[in-house]
């Protein structure tokens, strides 16, 4: 099979190698589809993560059932699935406790498991769902990131009423704010920098902040100065965490979606005089099922969002369009 392999930070080689062998409880899946994801971008520029290299990358990915393990029921050779790439291990304490996407043994496609940019990966039976026959490959492939985004909201513990700001306007702020219009909030603002990309958010009000002088005073007035109650830091930035945290009511909370790399200063006197709540999300607690339902909901069009298809042989223009063209790109997907 065609794979893409990761050698070293920066160093991607499209390789042919053997179609991975399957486990008992595993499925081997014909990729229809994989998309890229920002953390894709980062583990290829500087490894983060410190993964044992070479690997084959990509985590995002659906597609068709080509062979079956001994011990799986419930699915045949043919079926169209989604993947979730998080393999918790169900064993240590957070997975004892519920938490298997904190898990302190995780397993991830792409990380220590081969990855989806390839024409087949590998996916344990818990990690796998079928998907209609109406919803496409690319649009499947959202399952995760989609899922990702509901742990997000449901960090916010937002009541009907609320406002809420979504800070960052690339395919996750965007996701955000998309599964947030059913939510029925007072309020509902996106900011961003690019006219291109906050376009496609539905029913919220966007803000391009990249040119005004004072983007806080922007946000702020955007709710009549009142604050928000509860804020999603959807981009990578100290800034715009500081800009979320100014922007919250008394008892608000800014969930860190989004990972800040290096040491942020908190101005933790005004956590304690307003009681604010700075709180994590990472993954998902099991909102998997619930994501592949919502991928076929016309109201949330979340296929818009996929906004070029590549095949894998192209992907060093789909991953040069992925890392720098936020003016006129947003998701883009790996077709098979």
């Amino acid at each position: 099979m065609k794979a893409l392999r990761l050698n070293a930070p920066d160093r991607l080689e499209l390789v042919e190698m053997d179609t991975p062998a399957i486990k008992d409880d595993e499925l081997l899946i014909k990729t229809g589809a994989s998309t890229i994801c920002t953390s894709d971008l980062t583990d290829i520029r500087a490894n983060p993560f410190g993964i044992r290299l070479p690997v084959v990358i990509g985590h995002e990915g659906a597609g068709t059932v080509a062979a079956i393990g001994a011990a799986v029921k419930g699915f045949r050779l043919g079926d169209r699935v989604a993947t979730h790439p998080v393999h918790p291990c169900g064993d240590c304490p957070p997975c004892r406790d519920g938490m298997g996407h904190l898990c302190q043994n995780m397993r991830h496609f792409g990380i220590n498991l081969p990855g989806t940019f390839a024409e087949y990966y590998v996916a344990r039976e818990d990690r796998v769902r079928h998907i209609p026959d109406w919803v496409d490959f690319s649009l499947a492939s959202l399952a995760e990131p989609v899922s990702v985004c509901l742990e997000a909201l449901a960090q916010a513990r937002l009541l009907p009423g609320k406002a809420l700001l979504v800070i960052g306007d690339g395919p996750f702020g965007l996701m955000i704010a998309r599964l947030a219009v059913p939510l029925d909030l007072s309020k509902l603002v996106l900011a961003g920098w690019y006219d291109f990309r906050l376009s496609f958010a539905r029913q919220t009000v966007r803000l391009n902040t990249q040119k005004e002088a004072d983007p806080l005073k922007v946000m702020r007035d955007a709710v009549g100065g009142a604050g928000y109650d509860a804020a999603v830091l959807a981009v990578g930035s100290q800034q715009a965490f500081l800009d979320g945290l100014h922007c919250l009511k008394p008892k608000g909370r800014l969930v860190i979606f989004s990972a800040i790399p290096g040491e942020t200063p908190v101005d933790l006197f005004m956590v304690h005089l307003k009681e604010l709540e700075i709180i994590g999300s990472c993954n998902d607690q099991d909102r998997f099922d619930e994501a592949v339902r919502m991928l076929s909901d016309p109201r949330l069009g979340l296929s818009e969002l996929i906004t070029h298809r590549f095949p894998i042989e192209e992907y060093r223009q789909a991953l040069d369009l992925a890392e720098n063209g936020h003016d006129r790109a947003l998701k883009i997907s790996f077709v098979f």
